[in-house]
């Protein structure tokens, strides 16, 4: 079994300490809330560090004694991104390359999240680790090269690719699609943009089983991680609906338009028409297989009692 609670245990023996850097974001807070249990956990905000600053970023981590670091900080909007470059590279190229360096001096393992949106979206099945990043973004362009940086600093660094980040602690696209079918007759979303969401809770049990689960230590490389089951942008967004509905919330539109993702306007950059991932490499690595996007949705939206709009 790959999973060894005695490796576990050591880890808590010893103490270690654990950064999480963007502490204060979607995943960021609950990966750190999570990991305070049995670990000596530093987050870092916005407040705390300056990714656009390598002063900053020096500051914040070269006195500091740590053994494993989880980059989950970047600047995510793609169409910002766009029209920023340089602010984009400096933040989630840049400053994951200076991160890298300075834990590799410490022999501390760095987790950075990279995204779908380093290919170009031209595969028709998931695409696998081993499939070569091919971004038609700023945005992707920014976090591949981070990517590299982060792997070139150490090969026992972990990238972890995800897509379509939802869960609790800050409103993501499930809340703004609900918000969207409570005040237009009939939302408008892609048919033709297929991935698959990832839900942030079972992205931290994920991202603990990797790095500390392991027989033989954190897991190093690339690796693809997000729920089961690819749908279109607009599956998605009927599904939020869907459950909010049987959560209570009334006066829904009642279901949402399909259009082609070319024929989005408000769309500056370019997406990835298909970026669903291949987990099956996590999932042979750890044994674990990801529950559908679906029953990750129903739990938040129905069950979690932490969905609010």
């Amino acid at each position: 079994m790959w999973f060894d609670e005695n490796f576990r245990r050591e880890l808590v023996d010893r103490d270690p300490t654990v950064v999480v850097v963007g502490s204060g974001g979607r995943l960021g807070s609950l990966l750190a809330a999570k990991l305070a249990d049995g670990q000596s956990v530093l987050g870092l905000d916005r407040s705390s560090i300056d990714l656009a600053n390598a002063g900053s970023i020096e500051r914040a981590l070269v006195s500091v004694d740590y053994d494993f670091l989880f980059l989950t900080a970047a600047l995510t909007d793609v169409d910002y991104c766009e029209t920023h470059p340089r602010e984009a590279y400096l933040i989630n190229a840049e400053a994951a390359g200076i991160i890298a360096k300075i834990s590799a001096e410490k022999s501390a393992h760095v987790t950075y999240i990279s995204t779908d949106m380093v290919f170009d979206g031209l595969k028709a099945d998931p695409y696998l680790e081993s499939d070569a990043p091919m971004p038609i973004s700023v945005y992707g362009h920014s976090k591949y090269d981070g990517e590299r940086r982060v792997l070139e600093a150490s090969a026992g660094n972990l990238v972890a690719r995800v897509s379509w980040l939802f869960g609790p602690s800050k409103p993501g696209f499930p809340e703004w699609i609900v918000r969207q079918a409570m005040t237009c007759e009939r939302p408008t979303l892609p048919f033709d943009k297929v991935a698959r969401p990832t839900y942030t809770p079972d992205l931290v049990e994920w991202l603990i089983a990797l790095v500390f689960g392991g027989l033989q230590g954190p897991a190093s490389g690339v690796m693809h991680l997000c729920n089961e089951n690819p749908c279109t942008w607009q599956q998605w967004g009927e599904a939020c609906v869907e459950y909010a509905g049987i959560h209570g919330i009334s006066n829904l539109a009642h279901g949402i338009a399909g259009v082609p993702l070319a024929e989005v306007e408000a769309f500056i950059a370019s997406r990835p028409l298909r970026s669903a991932l291949c987990t099956e490499r996590f999932s042979a690595l750890t044994g674990i297989k990801p529950r559908t996007w679906d029953e990750a949705l129903r739990h938040f939206v129905i069950q979690s009692g932490e969905f609010r709009v």
